[in-house]
């Protein structure tokens, strides 16, 4: 079993046609005997996004909100989980495996933005992309991208 948010038990409470008021009682009910504990599912899914996954901070911060859980939350979940993480070992990796099988200097500008493009979706800052590929031999202007 997983963690749940109490957006997810109130959603699967509402499918199995349970009333909204009884709905609100079992939610209260497991907040009160801790089995449904939001901040513990944040930390959880937060760290499973970044050290596990191998995603950015931006992509982390998605898939904690597409969980249902409060911006406060997300918040105070990604600020621990990423004082933890080293997000541009995280990035410096992601990197090594897109590049894999690129020559040195071999950067063009189709394969660049190919890379970067996957990086940035991955939850990556732009800057920090540009900044890595150029040193790994991009020669993109910032015109053209």
């Amino acid at each position: 079993m997983r963690e749940l948010s109490k957006a997810q038990v109130r959603q699967r409470l509402r499918r199995r046609g349970v009333d909204a008021e009884v709905a609100e009682a079992i939610i209260t009910s497991l907040v009160e005997l801790g089995a449904l504990n939001e901040d513990r599912l944040a930390l959880a899914a937060a760290r499973r996004e970044t050290a596990i996954r191998g995603r950015g901070p931006a992509r982390a911060r998605m898939a904690l909100k597409a969980l249902g859980l409060g911006e406060a939350t997300v918040q105070a979940a990604l600020d621990t989980t990423l004082a933890q993480v080293d997000v541009e070992a995280l990035l410096e990796k992601a990197l090594d495996k897109r590049l894999r099988g690129v020559p040195p200097g071999a950067l063009d500008r189709a394969t660049f933005g190919r890379i970067a493009g996957a990086l940035v979706r991955q939850g990556f800052d732009i800057q920090a992309v540009m900044t890595r590929l150029r040193r790994r031999g991009a020669a993109v202007p910032d015109d053209d991208l």
